[in-house]
């Protein structure tokens, strides 16, 4: 079934499935949320509270060509926010990083910006420190793995 597309929406739930497996397998048992639920997309139960989840996937395409970042808003607040990436071939990668720091590290919005809340991380800034050390940190170690 290569060369068939793949719709944005369907990539969605591939990165979101792929990351619930991921943390499953990492010891965080975590369960998806229902579609259209607000703010997050996986959570889990630490055993001191829910855990909320959001996860963005991206794949190497025409349009990561010309914009090779992450989105994401920053209002839908949320512990963590997971980033996979899907090369043309070779493995997946992902970085898993706590919401705080992704806000933090992200490129801030000009005083033009249509939509102020949408943040962005380029690929650049995620493939050096420090954002590079929370790659495959599935184990949501706050200073990466």
């Amino acid at each position: 079934m290569s060369g068939i597309p793949i719709a944005s929406k369907m990539l969605g739930d591939a990165g979101e499935h792929y990351a619930l497996s991921q943390l499953t397998f990492a010891g965080k048992p975590a369960m998806k949320m229902p579609e259209g639920w607000e703010g997050y997309d996986l959570a889990y139960e630490s055993g001191t509270g829910l855990v909320r989840i959001s996860v963005k996937t991206r794949s190497e395409s025409e349009g990561w060509s010309t914009s090779r970042w992450f989105t994401f808003d920053d209002r839908r607040e949320c512990e963590w926010i997971v980033f996979v990436f899907k090369p043309k071939s070779g493995v997946l990668r992902s970085w898993i990083l706590p919401f705080a720091a992704a806000c933090r590290l992200a490129n801030q919005p000009g005083p033009r910006r249509k939509n102020a809340h949408i943040r962005d991380l380029s690929w650049a800034k995620l493939n050096t420190p420090p954002l590079s050390q929370y790659e495959s940190n599935w184990n949501l170690e706050r200073g990466g793995s």
